[in-house]
Order: structure tokens, then sequence, then C-alpha cells
């Protein structure tokens, strides 16, 4: 049968320390009785990272700097470094949270492609139809003006030739009668 105090050492602490290399190189060093400062002395760490490596504030990161470390470390306070460094390494991904990861990176993607997609489309779209309003460049623009002088001529030959009498109140005042003698009438 097995004491209730050793299970509880090699279960439950095991299963807290292996979360977190910092927490437990940091009840590796307590256990031994070194102190911080003997420790920075030792192994040249500053203290001010060997103090962040127990927070752990180097959890989520294993560069090198922090293999460093954590191997060193390890080494002073006589455990395995290779074992210490394992801890330090991240399970791998099952398949499934791969699979979701794959699946939510392709829709990122799918997402992205149709919105370049749509944007290029509509690029295409303004410029066609600037394209297509845009008058030729060989046109010539003309700019009709209605013209007061000629369209009072207008009137006033119109209502020549639709009244007789208008015609001859014309000829009477001196005005020149529309249609007669304006071919090679040069004047006195």
């Amino acid at each position: 049968m097995v004491d209730a105090p050793s299970q509880r050492d090699g279960s439950a602490e095991d299963a807290g320390e292996r979360a977190s290399i910092g927490r437990y190189l940091a009840s590796q060093r307590r256990l031994r009785g070194i102190s911080l400062d003997e420790l920075a002395a030792s192994t040249k760490i500053p203290r001010r990272n060997l103090e962040r490596l127990e927070s752990g504030a180097f959890d989520s990161q294993s560069d090198g700097f922090v293999r460093g470390f954590v191997r060193t470390v390890a080494e002073e306070l006589g455990l395995d470094p290779h074992e210490a460094v394992m801890r330090l390494a991240r399970e791998p991904r099952s398949s499934e949270e791969e699979a979701h990861r794959r699946r939510v990176r392709a829709l990122v993607v799918g997402i992205a492609v149709v919105g370049v997609l749509l944007v290029a489309f509509g690029w295409g779209v303004r410029l066609a139809a600037r394209w297509l309003s845009a008058p030729a460049a060989d046109a010539v623009d003309h700019v009709y003006r209605r013209d007061a002088v000629r369209s009072l001529i207008e009137q006033e030959r119109s209502a020549a030739e639709s009244s007789p009498a208008a015609a001859a109140a014309t000829a009477a005042a001196g005005a020149p009668v529309p249609g007669e003698g304006d071919a090679g009438d040069t004047g006195p």
C-alpha cells in the first residue's frame, strides 16, 4: 500500500510543476536550500532573470536563451538538464486541433481572397464606366447657344411669309423684306 503523502507528491505536485518550468525549478531550488543569490553567483545568471524564470515569465518562450537558462539552472541544482528542457517544450497538438486550425486558416484566406476580388471588380466597373462615358479623343465638343438676333430675324421671316400684310408693313418701315434682294444686293 502507498502512503498518502508520497502519492500526493508523485501526482498532484508533478502535474502542477509540469505546467510551469519556473515553478518546478523554484521548488527544486527551495528543496535543496539554495537562495536566489547563491544560484545567481554560481550560474552567472543575473538574479532578475532567475526571478523571471521562476515566476513563469519564460514559460511561453522556448528560444535558445531560455533553454540555456533552464539547462544551466537544472545542472546547478543537480537535475537532468535534458529532462528540464523537455519540460519547457510544449506537448504536440492533437489532430483535431490542427484540423480546426487549418479550417480556420482556410476560411480566413478565403474571405481575404473574396475581399480582394470584390475590390478588383469594383475598380474594374469604375474604370469601365469612365471609359464608356468618356467622349472619344477625336470628337469635337460643340456648344450650341441661342443667338437672340438670329432668332428675332427668323421670327420676322416666318411672320412675313405667313401674312402678306406684315410683309408690307415691314417694307413700309424701311426694313428690307426677307428674301427680297438678299442675293447680290450690295447696297448704295
